[in-house]
């Protein structure tokens, strides 16, 4: 399983937003590392980690995002609440011991490819014409 590295060009120009966007490639690195070595412990902890961060990260960016009235927070919160469950979900598999690689690869590269790299990137002029 190879996950997508931390590159300068994800960057939202938000500090708090930016590190917290590394250490979720980090965190996804970490996994990756976990489901390779087939250690079911690191994997299932892991996963604990990742939950507890995404939600500390998703509290932070919505409320930043609000404060600066950004247009599409609805519909921001909804890929939120779809990544939630969808960690959710995750999580079951793994106490079930049912979590395929190819599942978490799956659900890894869509969060940091496309929400994190794709999705993010819509309220980077709203938040940055609120902090100016």
């Amino acid at each position: 399983m190879q996950m997508p590295e931390w590159r300068e060009e994800y960057s939202v120009g938000i500090e708090e937003l930016d590190n917290q966007h590394k250490e979720l490639f980090a965190i996804g690195a970490k996994l990756a590392s976990a489901v390779s070595t087939g250690v079911s412990v690191d994997v299932a902890a892991t996963v604990t980690e990742l939950i507890e961060y995404a939600m500390k990260h998703f509290k932070l960016e919505e409320r930043i995002m609000e404060d600066a009235g950004y247009e599409h927070l609805a519909y921001h919160r909804t890929m939120h609440e779809f990544m939630r469950t969808r960690v959710d979900l995750l999580a079951a598999r793994v106490s079930k011991g049912l979590l395929t690689t190819e599942e978490l690869a799956e659900f890894m590269e869509t969060w940091l490819t496309e929400h994190l790299i794709m999705e993010d990137m819509r309220y980077i002029p709203t938040l940055h014409a609120k902090r100016r």
